[in-house]
């Protein structure tokens, strides 16, 4: 179970990151939103979605 739930997080974190890329808001070479947990990183997205 541990390993799953893992898994989604870490999904779920590389969907955002790849969002706010996409978006221009980082570099893809930013290592430091590696380093965000997933809801900062939602929190991130969130703003990027609002117009």
């Amino acid at each position: 179970m541990k390993n799953h739930l893992r898994t989604a997080v870490e999904s779920m974190k590389e969907h955002y990151i790849q969002k706010l890329i996409d978006a221009g808001m980082y570099q893809a070479s930013d290592e430091m939103l590696k380093s965000l947990t997933l809801t900062e990183l939602e929190a991130l997205a969130s703003r990027v979605e609002r117009p």
